[in-house]
């Protein structure tokens, strides 16, 4: 997956053998002292010829990051696809949530199951969808894919499943 110079959202698809922050990270080229991970707790900072350390040191298919690159990179994961169902948590509030599918689906369908309230909402770096009850979610993000990750707000938390689709 592209990194570009900046900020990225990212989520993985795959279950790599080795989830360690380090390991995950250790093909992407043109990693530097200064470039940052974080999830939605923790963090760890990039040190040229050491690695990454800090509080966030194993990644998940549960949650997004923000990765903060100074140059353009691409981050190659090898690994099992994410088995779905695959069951997450919402927070009240602000949550981190990962894209576990392995193609792009339509916000409607790609969404996780949930019960939604009109005003929660799901962003991508760039475009956002609001949920309107009886109608869904609309807004400027049609579509959600792989290897990137969302913020979402929802007004009450609890667990949201990305229930199997075809890719067909």
């Amino acid at each position: 997956m592209p990194l570009n110079a900046g900020w990225s959202f990212i989520s993985l698809n795959l279950e790599a053998s080795d989830m360690n922050l380090n390991t995950v990270f250790a093909g992407t080229t043109s990693l530097g002292s200064g470039d940052f991970i974080k999830n939605q707790a923790v963090f760890a900072d990039y040190y040229a010829g050491f690695g990454f350390f800090g509080g966030l040191d194993t990644l998940t298919t549960n949650e997004m990051y923000a990765v903060k690159v100074a140059v353009d990179t691409t981050l190659t994961v090898v690994g099992t696809p994410v088995v779905l169902p695959k069951t997450v948590t919402l927070n009240t509030g602000w949550t981190y949530l990962p894209y576990p599918r392995q193609c792009a689906k339509g916000i409607l369908d790609a969404m996780p199951s949930f019960t939604y309230v009109a005003g929660d909402q799901v962003k991508s770096q760039l475009s956002f969808a609001e949920y309107y009850a009886g109608f869904g979610f609309f807004g400027s993000l049609a579509m959600m894919e792989p290897g990137l990750g969302y913020k979402t707000k929802v007004a009450t938390g609890g667990d949201a499943t990305f229930n199997p689709h075809s890719c067909g």
